[in-house]
């Protein structure tokens, strides 16, 4: 229960509570406020908690954080009389209808010609085809449709049989159906939204009505019994349906809910238009509330506290995620474990806390959604749409994040998370894309963010059918040109993808990442056009000479690929290259590559500040000659070890750069692996095992 607050059981007029809000007080919990207008106030961070609102309008007002907890909107008792009112006069109206139709269609039955006969029974036949329609079609355009052809051909077989007759089906026809639609919107709306005694009155009004217009205009003959048989039975089974389906939020009859909705939403509390951003409504009473859009503003529903909200489903809710089914009940109970909420809006909603065990939320919309320490263990978050979404303290162990979008607004703090998936269906050999990807290890405190923040400070582009050396220098150059935080050093991956390159670029936090898309696309265009303009094939050389010059200044690809560009095959490493002109297909020409390591080592100093430490040109000297001397590895696999020490030489341009301390450790790594299976008798074996150790202590 909300303690009392010091206006507690006192009515206070909207007047009243406006000019105590301006001179500070924000107090106003357990007051009696029915019936006030606080039209286009602002009453920001104010406390309403277990206040009267019924019939309160707080149209197109600021409520930004206000409290309604346990608060009681909806309709004052007046405006429910007259709901009531409504609802049996329209009763009585659809019992005109039942009686009118049903004596009319008695009279042809009983009395009369064979035409007439025969035009009853087509009246009949069409009745039942438009109730059978509206029940397995809904109240749609679709049903609609339906009924109108039904409506033809009756017309037409009534016209074949009967000539001019076919006029007193048509007037039949037409009164039948709008008794139909008006008894079963009536029975639908009045049992679903005004209650059930409410509208068992109302059926029984309508009956009422119908028997007494019945027996006022055909007495208590065989045709007064004969209407009535032909229409309640069927229309009352058919309202009973509609009103099942409206409870269920049946889509085929949304357009009925939204009508009745309407209807009781008639003198409730009304937030139209109003700015409700995080405000919140835990255990309120909102039956008959009114959150539609107003004619000049929307509704702002961010962030609001739904938890335990009574009746929210009975609330006029105009067009937004509240409308889906599935939301109002998560926003209500926070409960989504086990549940499938597969491409729900639910934007801007606030599920902190919310127990999401295995919840499937598949291509959902959480853009600026709050989910802090909500738990998640296991869910499917495959395609979310994460921008803006606060994580904070969220448990994720065991989530599936394949293909979610993220971006530096998401917040990722204080994650709880053992290991997560990045694919949701396991591929040939059970593999989910395990992080980390030992089963035996996970995250450390503080592991997730590093591992998703990385993510974020990144750009992928993918080079379709392998590169073109002018254009990926032109796209290079355009992306450092407009984006200065960008150099070669930015290059964190190239791999190859069948026949395709994918790039990753290490961006500075802030980037406009698709503006950075768009320049890389523009100067590869660029190049790849000035190329086939120059149509030179003594050009090509160049050409790769100048990627190969860029490739120098990668710090951090992950491993070699092979890039295509026509006929001339290019490699490229962590800054290590092989020329075009000396591999072709899988002959290596040593004696140029290892004169182009030579022109790479010459760069270095021949001395270093500090004497009593190894000289790095004479270092990577000797590796050099080892590695071009040892029998035991073949030519390519020289060419990759030449490849690991022209990285050594360019990392140690400048060793205390620490891309270049990382270059320089990769590259060791790298020659480590490829003498570990060499014999002792190997000559590259044994001076790598003397020589990088001492290597590694010059960067």
């Amino acid at each position: 229960m909300t303690e009392p607050g010091k206006y507690h059981g006192q009515w206070l007029k909207a007047k009243e509570v406006m000019q105590l809000y301006a001179v500070g007080e924000r107090d106003f919990r357990g007051a009696i406020l029915r019936g006030g207008n606080f039209s286009g106030a602002d009453l920001s961070g104010a406390d309403f908690s277990g206040a009267d609102i019924r019939s309160a309008q707080f149209v197109e007002a600021t409520l930004q954080g206000v409290t309604f907890c346990q608060a009681k909107a909806g309709l004052q008792r007046r405006w429910f009389v007259g709901q009531l009112a409504l609802v049996m006069i329209t009763a009585a109206m659809s019992g005109v209808l039942q009686g009118f139709a049903g004596a009319w269609l008695g009279f042809l039955l009983v009395v009369g010609s064979l035409t007439n006969f025969s035009a009853a029974i087509t009246g009949i036949v069409f009745i039942v085809i438009m109730l059978f329609v509206i029940a397995r079609q809904g109240f749609t355009l679709k049903a609609m449709g339906s009924v109108t052809v039904a409506f033809a051909f009756a017309f037409a077989a009534a016209f074949a049989f009967t000539g001019a007759g076919a006029f007193s089906v048509t007037g039949d026809v037409a009164v039948a159906a709008a008794f139909a639609i008006a008894i079963a919107v009536t029975v639908a709306v009045a049992a679903t939204f005004t209650g059930a005694v409410a509208a068992a009155v109302a059926v029984a009004v309508a009956a009422a009505v119908a028997v007494a217009f019945v027996f006022a205009n055909t007495g208590t003959g065989p045709a007064a019994f004969a209407g009535p048989v032909t229409f309640a039975g069927p229309v009352f089974f058919l309202s009973l349906y509609i009103n099942r389906r409206i409870h269920q939020d049946d889509p085929r009859f949304a357009n009925l809910r939204v009508i009745g909705l309407a209807f009781i939403a008639l003198g409730g509390t009304t937030f139209s238009g109003a700015d409700l951003t995080g405000s919140s409504f835990i255990r309120t009473h909102l039956k008959s509330a009114n959150f539609a859009d107003s004619p000049q503003r929307s509704t702002l529903l961010a962030g609001i506290r739904w938890h335990d909200a009574q009746k929210l489903d009975r609330a006029r809710l105009g067009i937004n995620n509240l409308q889906d089914r599935r939301v109002r009940i998560l926003l209500t109970s926070l409960n989504g474990i086990d549940q499938d909420l597969t491409n729900a809006d639910l934007q801007g909603v606030n599920l902190a806390g919310a127990q999401l065990h295995r919840n499937t939320l598949k291509g959902v919309n959480l853009n600026g959604a709050t989910l802090a320490g909500a738990e998640l263990h296991g869910a499917n978050l495959t395609e979310a749409q994460c921008i803006g979404t606060d994580f904070t303290a969220a448990q994720l162990t065991g989530a599936c994040l394949e293909a979610w979008n993220i971006d530096d607004t998401t917040i990722l703090q204080e994650i709880d998370c053992q290991y997560v998936f990045l694919k949701a269906d396991p591929d040939a050999r059970g593999d989910r894309e395990r992080r980390p990807h030992d089963p035996d290890k996970i995250f450390q405190p503080g592991d997730f963010e590093k591992f998703f923040k990385e993510m974020l400070d990144t750009v992928q582009i993918l080079i379709r059918n392998g590169i073109d050396p002018s254009a990926f220098k032109a796209a290079f150059e355009q992306v450092m040109t407009t984006n200065p935080g960008i150099t070669r050093e930015s290059v964190q991956a190239m791999e190859k993808q069948g026949d395709d390159v994918l790039l990753t670029l290490k961006v500075p936090e802030g980037t406009d990442k698709a503006q950075v898309e768009r320049s890389w696309d523009d100067g590869y265009q660029r190049g790849l056009k000035e190329g086939y303009n120059s149509g030179l094939l003594e050009g090509q050389t160049q050409r790769a000479d100048d990627v190969k010059e860029v490739a120098l200044g990668f710090g951090q690809l992950l491993s070699s690929i092979q890039i295509t560009n026509m006929n001339n095959p290019i490699n490229t490493g962590d800054g290590g290259f092989i020329n075009t002109g000396s591999m072709q297909g899988n002959v290596v020409n040593l004696g140029e590559l290892s004169g182009q390591v030579t022109v790479q080592i010459n760069q270095l100093p021949d001395t270093v500040p500090d004497s009593d430490q190894p000289n790095l040109k004479s270092l990577l000297t000797q590796l050099q000659q080892a590695t071009e001397a040892d029998t035991e590895l073949s030519e390519m696999e020289k060419a990759e070890a030449l490849g690991e020490v022209a990285k050594l030489a360019k990392a140690g341009t400048n060793p205390k750069d620490n891309a270049m301390q990382r270059m320089a450790k990769r590259a060791t790594d790298a020659l480590k692996s490829i003498t570990e299976p060499l014999t002792e008798a190997s000559k590259l074996a044994e001076v790598c095992q003397s020589l990088l150790p001492a290597i590694l202590t010059l960067f």
